[in-house]
Order: C-alpha cells, then structure tokens, then sequence
C-alpha cells in the first residue's frame, strides 16, 4: 500500500512544513491531476500491493512509495523555458548553484532557484529533447536524453512530469507519451509499460553560477518569465538544505556521514546498486583521482573552491588504460584540464584538445551529486572514497 503524505507550507516569518500521513490507499481520483501540455492522460494511479497487473508492478519496494503531492504534475514542469543571456541574468548570486549543460556546441544553465520550483525542465537542442531534472530533496540532477531514451524503448517518451511520488524522498518522473514511471537516482524505468528500461542520460554540470560565467561567458540561461508565479528567490523547503531532518522516511539511514552533507558519486550499475562516492573535502584545490569503481576505471576531477567535478573512464576508444592529473595553467575551459600520461590534453568536457588523441572524447561516466542520506539509502553499503 502506498502512503498518502501531504505538505502543508505556511508562509509566515519563515517557511514552515507539517507532514501527514495516512496509511489510505492513494488510488483516489483525488490522485489524479489533469495538467497535461501534450494533451494526454494522466498515469495511471499508484498499485497497492497485491496488484496482479503487470503494469501496476513496482521495481522498487510499493510500500515505500509516498505521494510528495496531491495529483500528477502538482508541480509544473517547464516546457523550452526563455533562456536569456549571461548578460541579462539579475537573479543570481555567484553561489547559487546550477546544473550546466553543452550539447551539439550550445551552453545552457539551468539554476536550481528554478528547479527548485520545477524540478523538471523538457528542452529541444534542434530536434534532440532532453530532460533535465533535479530533486531539492535528494540533493539530485539527472540528464535524460529524452529522444535516445526513447528510441531504445522503441517507443516516444514525448516530454517528462511530475508524478507527485516519491521513493526514499527521490523524485519519480513520468513520461507523456508511455505515462511510465522513473526512478531519477537509479536510471531507469520503475513501473508501467517500460519498466526496467534503462535512462540514456546526457552529462550534466553542476557548479556555482560564478564558475559558470566563466566557462560559458556566452550561454543562454532560463529565465525566472517561466509563466508561473513563483518566488524563486526564496527556497520553498525552509532550512531543508542544513538541518538532519528529512520530509518523508527513508528505507535504510546510514550514519558514517552527515545526512546533508553532499557527495558526488559514480555509479556503473545501478540495477546491482554499483556506485561509489567521493566527499567534496577530497577536492581542496582541483585535483584529479585515478580510481575503479566496481572494477572500471576511472578519473574523477574537481575542485570545491569552483564547485565542480567531473568524471570519465579511463579506457580510451581503442581499449589503452590513461591515468590523468589536473593542469590549471591557461585551461582550455575554466578552471582545468586533464593531462594523461601520452601527453594528450583533454578540457573539462573530456575532448583531446591537444596531443596523439586530439579530436577524441572520454566517456562520461553516470555520476551526481546528492546528499549523503540518498547515497547511503539507494546504494546500501555504497564506498567512500578515502586516502
């Protein structure tokens, strides 16, 4: 059975939340929203338990599934947002974070003061849709490559929404055009027609606006003319980010860190649960580490003064194992380069720029950021990286 759990926000001095939960079955028709911008139907409403129709079936535990919010797409997804130059930009600080993201030669940013409201923006570069999604309760951003997704699925995903469940406090999106289920953090499609198909994600960045505008001086970047009313410059989970509790229950709470602290991770499998994490206080200075993660080697680079990190596997197109260092002399891309072992340099985005491989690309690893009570409850037993 799945939990029906309501937040109530009171705008009053601060932003106050009250959780309530009941143990009904959220199968009611008061489950069911009807914003739909392609024009479909809504999912289906959540199984209970002892559903015997497969596309009711779960991959993921059903009696841990809460509803976040009343009615599918309780919170609006954004469909091509206005992007506006860096220029143009006066909502920002240089801190705020944001997730960045450079396909087929264009850079666009998209802040969390947006998608923490939205926590879904559908995007077209040319005629490729991508998703980018972001959860403000696990911390998370997670690129999908809406078109490949799909064509791997055989099938049109059309754009992704809200569904207003949520597992361990991680965002399900659903998407329009087979009304499927996804789980962010573990990649793949959960219930519905396509469960168990994998996500075909596209590198997103995460930074601070200030190294942003440093890499990408000429990105375009969405704008708060969203057409909803909203107030971005305010945080709507209060001092979610800071404090230990957490909205809703999660299924495993390990202790070994902070329960907000955030960690990036890479993760090789996640239908065996594979990943690995590394604290951002490995990441003083930028710095590059050589590791495997489930027996795949990789690079993972970064720098907590610019909030940045990156990863990529080491084996080449051919098959030849690299080791990296960082170089921060002239960098192709703020705020560094990678240097192997042969010489080659590859900028921030994993292109040979210089060097025997010039013109050649690593291959990005699946990673994010999260906060550690997401890592520990997704991934159980997940390493942490230590010197």
């Amino acid at each position: 059975m799945i939990k029906k759990c309501t937040i109530f926000l009171l705008l009053l001095s601060g932003i106050v939340f009250f959780v309530a939960c009941s143990g009904e079955d959220s199968t009611s028709s008061e489950f069911i929203g009807n914003y739909d911008p392609d024009g479909g139907p809504p999912p289906p409403p959540p199984p209970s338990d002892n559903s015997n129709d497969t596309k009711y079936k779960w991959d993921i535990p059903a009696n841990e599934i809460v509803t976040g919010c009343l009615g599918t797409d309780c919170i609006p997804s954004l469909q091509d947002p206005e992007l506006i130059s860096v220029d143009q930009v006066d909502y920002l600080d240089d801190n705020d974070l944001l997730e960045g993201i450079f396909f087929n030669n264009q850079a666009r940013a998209y802040p969390h003061k947006i998608l923490d409201w939205h926590e879904i923006i559908n995007q077209h570069f040319g005629s490729t849709k991508i998703a980018i999604t972001y959860c403000p309760l696990t911390g998370s951003a997670v690129g999908i490559h809406v078109s490949k997704t799909g064509l791997s699925a055989g099938t049109s995903l059309k754009t992704f929404g809200i569904s207003g469940l949520l597992y361990n406090n991680n965002l399900i999106p659903y998407d329009r055009g087979t009304l499927s289920n996804w789980s962010q953090m573990l990649l793949r499609c959960v219930n519905g027609v396509l469960r168990g198909t994998p996500m075909v994600t596209v590198p997103l960045i995460e930074t601070s606006w200030k190294t942003w505008k440093k890499m990408f001086p000429n990105s375009l970047v969405v704008s708060t003319n969203t057409g909803f009313d909203r107030p971005y410059n305010i945080f709507p989970y209060g001092n979610y980010k800071t404090d230990p509790f957490l909205l809703f229950p999660i299924s495993i709470d390990d202790t070994r860190r902070p329960r907000k602290e955030r960690l990036y991770g890479v993760i090789t499998d996640p239908y065996e649960f594979k990943a690995k994490t590394y604290p951002h206080t490995l990441f003083p200075s930028p710095r590059a580490i050589n590791d495997e993660v489930d027996g795949n080697p990789v690079v993972i680079a970064g720098s907590k003064p610019d909030e940045i990190f990156v990863s990529y596997s080491r084996i080449t197109e051919d098959g030849t194992l690299l080791t990296f260092d960082v170089s921060t002399e002239s960098p192709h891309i703020f705020p560094f380069d990678l240097v192997d072992n042969e010489g080659n340099v590859w900028n921030i985005l994993g292109e040979a720029v210089e060097g025997p491989r010039q013109g050649q690309h690593l291959k990005p690893m699946d990673a994010y950021n999260a906060y550690w009570f997401a890592w520990g409850t997704f991934f159980p037993g997940v390493p942490i990286y230590s010197e």
